[in-house]
């Protein structure tokens, strides 16, 4: 199709784009997963490096983070810092947080600062 840019290795299709599920690639060192983004609590990128972050595990993504995000849009995934997105579905609790910042409480009970940034957008999706 002209205009559409061909699939990267590491996803395919998200949202609500073409009626296509969304699947994402990661490794752990013992091979190669297909992951639902449900089941990523949030991705984060450490030393040039995406990392995707589940209850149990931890998987390492062929993905650039903003790459990340263009294919998870139209889910609950939302930019919380420059390093970070966060899968809404999994956050349990807001709480502020220094420097006009957000603390983002996880299903698992890991929590993860949102940059002041990004903040007043995760306030708006959750209606503050």
């Amino acid at each position: 199709m002209p205009g559409r840019r061909p699939a990267r290795a590491g996803y395919h299709g998200c949202g609500e784009r073409d009626g296509v599920d969304c699947r994402l690639l990661g490794t752990d060192g013992t091979g190669t997963f297909i992951v639902e983004p449900s089941e990523v609590l949030y991705a984060e990128t450490v030393d040039g490096r995406t990392f995707l972050y589940s209850r149990d595990r931890v998987l390492e993504s062929p993905l650039r983070l903003y790459e990340l995000e263009e294919a998870l849009a139209g889910t609950e995934f939302v930019r919380a810092s420059k390093s970070l997105i966060v899968n809404f579905d999994h956050v349990r609790a807001l709480r502020p947080y220094l420097n006009a910042r957000l603390e983002l409480v996880l299903s698992n009970g890991e929590s993860v600062i949102a940059s002041r940034q990004y903040a007043p957008a995760i306030k708006q999706k959750i209606g503050l």
